[in-house]
């Protein structure tokens, strides 16, 4: 009994500390003191690296996860870390979201070759999917779609405004689309600085 106890008061003070690090993340973003720290990465490996640890939880829970990235300029300047965080943030709910005998789909291209090149990362999914009342909510910060079990899956409602408010900062674009019962489409279109162009 004190494990099963010990469990449930870790499992709430990490859901806890989850949802206190969202507040102030959203804090921070709101009042414009968060910066972006630039530096060169290789793209390819950062969005890599990063699916990985999602490809690995959706094949333990019976998901199919699959990616495609075709890029030609791959060393880039810019916020590697932001660019995890909004990762981190789309895949999470992919997978989360999705059931057992899903699947989850990763796809970066690049759509512009300018000053800088922009590139168009698409994370689509066949999981719960959401309302459209809820798709025009889903950027107000606490928010949360409560159909089709969703009420009873773990979440802030703020996973979602971060990411717009990070993406606006780092002058990208962010769409979704999406039908209960059917599945997500999330396109996140973002400029990065070219390597050359950024020595």
């Amino acid at each position: 009994k004190m494990q099963e106890y010990m469990g449930k008061i870790n499992y709430s003070s990490r859901q806890l500390l989850g949802l206190i690090n969202d507040i102030l993340e959203m804090s921070r973003l709101e009042s414009g003191k968060v910066t972006l720290e630039n530096s060169h990465f290789n793209l390819r490996a950062c969005i890599t690296d990063c699916a990985e640890l999602f490809r690995s939880q959706a094949e333990q829970e019976g998901k199919h996860f699959s990616e495609e990235i075709e890029l030609e300029t791959e060393e880039v300047y810019g916020a590697s870390s932001r660019l995890t965080q909004i990762l981190n943030n789309i895949l999470s709910n992919a997978v989360k979201f999705t059931p057992s005998g899903g699947s989850i789909r990763l796809a970066v291209c690049e759509i512009e070759h300018q000053e800088y090149t922009k590139y168009r990362i698409t994370v689509s999914d066949t999981g719960a999917g959401m309302s459209e009342e809820f798709l025009e909510r889903i950027f107000v910060p606490y928010e949360r779609e409560v159909r089709f079990g969703a009420r009873n899956v773990s979440g802030t409602g703020l996973g979602m405004p971060i990411v717009k408010n990070l993406i606006t900062q780092m002058d990208g674009e962010i769409s979704v689309e999406s039908q209960l019962g059917k599945g997500t489409v999330f396109t996140v279109t973002l400029p990065f600085l070219g390597m050359e162009q950024g020595d």
